[in-house]
């Protein structure tokens, strides 16, 4: 029988390669054009897989991954908060503004994605929309017993 981390670290695993892949058929093109304009160039697909973005995270600890749609109605603006857990978002649909410190505000169109780091305080992200919806598709890793935001008031 599979431990409880085992069960984790296969389903990590799992939810990875499917991310991975999804998020690459959905909008491969607009991402090699983000990354490009960054200077940092998707790796070349292998055997159906693009790679979007690899970011070092240190040693997560005993977290739960999460995945998530985030749907933001028009004119939503967030309050500040941090995320105990690193964060990796996909624009599924509309446009957004986010922002988290140190960097200054940045727009996010539908195919584009971002990384958050751990605690660093999200000041805020926004429908740029009067009218639609946007959709992000959000994967987080968060400690056991945490929850996935905290206030940075």
């Amino acid at each position: 029988m599979m431990t409880r981390r085992e069960i984790n670290t296969a389903l990590g695993a799992a939810i990875a390669t499917l991310l991975s892949g999804t998020i690459a058929s959905l909008r491969a093109e607009s991402a090699v054009s983000q990354q490009s304009s960054q200077g940092n160039a998707p790796s070349p697909p292998s055997h159906g897989i693009t790679t979007l973005m690899t970011q070092s995270i240190g040693d997560p600890g005993d977290c739960d991954g999460r995945m998530l749609v985030l749907t933001i109605p028009p004119k939503l603006v967030s309050a500040p908060h941090r995320h105990p857990g690193p964060v990796f978002a996909y624009i599924l649909e509309g446009q957004i503004e986010n922002q988290v410190d140190p960097d200054p505000p940045k727009t996010y169109a539908q195919g584009d994605f971002f990384y958050e780091p751990t605690m660093h305080v999200h000041r805020s992200l926004r429908n740029l929309s009067d009218t639609q919806t946007a959709r992000v598709l959000v994967f987080q890793l968060v400690p056991k017993g945490q929850p996935a935001a905290l206030s940075a008031k």
